[in-house]
């Protein structure tokens, strides 16, 4: 896990093999089936958010995209993050996986295509952040991967 302090508090962002990664397994009520879970994955990623790429339901897997907005201060400016989205299924559990993160500014003057998060967290880590934008666009990608997680699990819990 990389934690960089910035001026308020602790920026949390996991890592894996130098990519921004988080994963967690979750138990459930032991009487929930594989064939109900899979369901339930299927109707989070309902809406215009969120896209499915895979769907699986004999490996009892949901991949897809979810996108959302990141404001940034009064600026004006924003962020468009998106965030591939893992869903495997099991008998009373289930794991999720956050992952392949890409930003996109929407600001005069930057380029507005996506680009992988990894580049600027790492110079933000470092103490090189690439502009004032940096730290309100990491609290907003934490942020939106625990909005991610709970949001999930309240379906998963259903």
């Amino acid at each position: 896990m990389s934690i960089a302090q910035g001026n308020t508090s602790p920026i949390l962002l996991q890592m894996r093999n130098g990519k921004v990664y988080f994963d967690n397994v979750y138990a459930l009520n032991p009487t929930f089936k594989k064939a109900d879970l899979y369901t339930k994955a299927l109707n989070w990623f309902k809406g215009d958010e969120k896209t499915i790429t895979v769907a699986n339901e004999k490996k009892g897997e949901v991949v897809g995209t979810y996108t959302t907005r990141v404001n940034i201060g009064n600026t004006g400016n924003y962020y468009f993050v998106r965030f591939v989205v893992d869903v495997i299924v099991y008998d009373a559990t289930y794991e999720v996986k956050v992952f392949d993160i890409y930003e996109k500014p929407i600001e005069k003057g930057i380029s507005n295509e996506y680009s992988k998060i990894e580049y600027r967290w790492w110079d933000f880590r470092r103490g090189k952040p690439w502009s004032a934008d940096d730290e309100p666009l990491f609290k907003g990608v934490s942020s939106t991967v625990n909005s991610i997680m709970d949001s999930l699990g309240n379906e998963m819990n259903k």
